[in-house]
């Protein structure tokens, strides 16, 4: 007797493809700005939720409307802003509502002024289970945009809220390979953070490889750099091989910022534990003078990176901008 196979209870993505196509459209016709940008490694330990959040705070005290969203179940932004043992700590909750119920995608409120945030969190289980059993299910469609509509599930939800901030940023969990795609098919950039180590360098190819594959979705999505966290080596060499190992997985340069962040263990772990992030620090009068001075270089190589970073987003649109209007000259 053939056993009776009950059909999985997954969300409905009509509107998920609908938007897909209303995104598509709107970068064909050159209305999508340039504004989502993706941390992402795939490899945990590389400075992904320290650099998510200081440069979050950056960009929202020199007053851009920025919305945080940590798609990360261990919630370390919580910990860099203060937030764990307060009401914004949802712990995932209204992202999975977004993705998994159709729901806006809402803040829980402001960590700081103009820098508003969905955190991460245990509730993020139940997407990360979903976006699997898409993807399983999406393997036996016939039509080819079926079988990568799953990857649109957060694209769907931060469309809808795009208009809203000046910019987004994705804190990306490094373990799971479908939460990293259906990020990557809804972000205009990637930023990678990378030690010097091979298991980092590892890391690279891994996102290099899961680039590929969204851009396939995504049109807008570009590389927009990759930043050196805590290196012993010396600046020259580090950036080198950095660059030598995504030449090869890109297929082409990549480039590499020219600030990094020290490698300032003290520093970070009293940042950590107060809530705070290094600017934040830097003049505070409850450390030691030895850590001050350790929290302001801190804080400087943030600061110094979130300036570059905002200059690099702003030649990519220029870029896109350019070649628009290159090709409006040609028809």
């Amino acid at each position: 007797m053939p056993l009776l196979q009950a059909p999985l209870p997954l969300a409905d993505l009509t509107t998920v493809k609908a938007a897909q196509e209303r995104r598509l459209d709107a970068i064909d016709e050159g209305l999508m700005d340039r504004k989502v940008i993706a941390i992402v490694n795939g490899k945990g330990g590389v400075g992904k939720s320290s650099l998510s959040s200081a440069i979050a705070v950056a960009w929202a005290k020199i007053g851009q409307r920025v919305l945080l969203v940590e798609m990360d179940e261990q919630g370390n932004n919580c910990e860099d802003l203060g937030t764990s043992n307060t009401n914004l700590n949802d712990r995932g909750q209204a992202q999975a509502a977004a993705i998994l119920d159709g729901k806006p995608l809402t803040p829980t409120g402001q960590a700081r002024p103009n820098l508003y945030v969905i955190p991460g969190g245990d509730e993020l289980e139940e997407v990360v289970e979903e976006l699997y059993c898409q993807r399983r299910l999406a393997k036996t469609a016939e039509d080819p945009d079926a079988q990568t509509a799953w990857m649109g599930m957060y694209s769907a939800a931060i469309d809808a809220v795009r208009d809203d901030y000046d910019v987004i940023i994705l804190d990306i969990a490094p373990g799971s390979e479908v939460l990293q795609l259906a990020a990557l098919t809804a972000a205009d950039n990637i930023l990678i953070p990378s030690k010097s180590d091979p298991s980092s360098r590892k890391g690279l190819r891994t996102v290099a490889k899961r680039f590929g594959v969204a851009a396939q979705n995504n049109p807008m999505l570009r590389l927009l750099g990759v930043v050196l966290f805590a290196t012993n080596s010396s600046a020259t060499k580090v950036q080198k091989n950095i660059k030598d190992a995504l030449a090869s997985d890109l297929r082409g340069a990549a480039p590499v910022f020219e600030q990094n962040i020290r490698h300032v263990e003290a520093a970070a772990v009293e940042a950590r534990l107060r809530g705070k992030v290094p600017q934040e620090l830097r003049s505070s009068s409850e450390l030691t003078s030895g850590l001050r001075k350790s929290m302001k270089d801190l804080a400087g190589d943030y600061q110094s990176l979130a300036i570059e970073v905002m200059q690099a987003m702003a030649a990519l649109r220029q870029r896109d901008e350019d070649e628009a209007e290159a090709e409006d000259a040609g028809q």
